[in-house]
């Protein structure tokens, strides 16, 4: 892809964040768009979807997705690489951002349109940007609040779900407190694709009034490194896996494997059974909700990028974590690379609102 580019997006958009921050410390030429209701038809004829982000590059080449954007400009513009040396630390990288995009999220969507204060909030900035100045009608943000928190279960997220969604957001601050440190960033001096993927949702969550008061406090140290994400430069050299491999093993444990990959694992065996329901029990707490087909494809690319690396430390940091029992491919097995977000079924466009 060629610059300058065109980044169409929103600022209540994690997806649209994440790419924007990556650009950024790029150092690459780009136009930020917001979407409008005004540029809803210079979007369309570039979005196969009516999703955010979309990138279109100096020839009109136009992309969607925040992770295969970020990959097809990595291969291009490879410096300052966003990929640590150490081979277990590239693949840990490539599975937390993985997290962040279908596990996180749904703590994000959870407490914004679950709460009234968060709804509130949400529903006049989305306006405001829909109108982008122009007087809104009557019963606008309202319109926006009912059709948003109709979509909630979408993600998972209803009365029976919330503790395991709001638990599973309390460990994460503490264990992504406890891997930050003093460092920059997650992995030592200069963001990974892990830093851009759970930035993203955290950004959000951090000017959500519920979520964010709730960072502030008790991970004093991530929020800094969210505002530090939205203008990432390079301050030093990734480190190496004996150096965060402590802070690891519980995020990986409890959070990644003992949340994210239990889900994960379920959801693909529904979505295989053509399954109405996705049943699993996290944390001693039951989570239920509509099978994801993209969420099985991501589960199966992991898996393949699982099955690429062959390095000792990484096969003892999943062994120890619980992870590889989760990823380790069956002999013989190839899994089917994940598609795009333009793949997601159409009614998850609320993660990227």
């Amino acid at each position: 892809m060629t610059a300058p580019f065109r980044l169409y997006g929103a600022e209540l958009s994690p997806y649209s964040l994440k790419v924007r921050s990556y650009l950024r410390f790029k150092g690459l030429e780009f136009r930020w768009l917001t979407r409008s209701n005004a540029r809803q038809e210079e979007l369309a004829r570039y979005a196969k979807l009516p999703l955010i982000p979309v990138l279109v590059d100096a020839e009109e080449t136009a992309l969607q997705d925040s992770t295969p954007i970020i990959e097809a400009l990595e291969r291009e513009y490879p410096d300052p690489s966003i990929t640590p040396s150490d081979p277990a630390l590239a693949f840990v990288s490539a599975l937390l951002e993985d997290y962040a995009d279908e596990w996180l999220n749904k703590a994000m969507f959870h407490y914004r349109w679950s709460y009234p204060d968060d709804q509130e909030s949400a529903s006049r900035r989305i306006v405001e940007m829909i109108f982008d100045g122009a007087p809104a009608p009557d019963g606008a943000e309202q319109g926006v609040r009912s059709r948003m928190v109709a979509r909630l279960h979408h993600v998972g997220s209803s009365p029976e779900t919330a503790p395991v969604i709001e638990s599973s957001f309390a460990r994460v601050l503490d264990l992504l407190e406890a891997l930050l440190g003093d460092k920059p960033y997650l992995f030592g001096g200069a963001p990974s694709l892990a830093d851009f993927g759970l930035a993203g949702q955290l950004a959000q969550m951090l000017s959500d009034p519920t979520p964010g008061t709730r960072i502030r406090k008790e991970a004093p140290k991530l929020a800094s490194w969210v505002e530090r994400m939205d203008k990432p430069r390079v301050q030093g050299a990734f480190g190496g896996l004996s150096d965060v491999r402590a802070a690891l093993i519980p995020l990986l444990r409890d959070e990644v494997a003992g949340a994210y990959l239990l889900w994960l694992s379920a959801n693909a065996s529904a979505v295989a059974a053509d399954a109405p329901t996705v049943n699993v029990e996290i944390g001693g707490l039951p989570f239920t909700q509509k099978p994801q087909r993209y969420a099985a494809k991501a589960f199966a690319e992991l898996r393949r990028k699982r099955g690429q690396v062959a390095d000792d430390a990484l096969a003892a940091l999943l062994e120890d974590s619980g992870c590889d029992a989760f990823l380790r491919l069956p002999t013989a097995v190839t899994a089917e690379p994940a598609a795009g977000d333009d793949a997601r079924e159409s009614e998850d466009d609320e993660d990227e609102e």
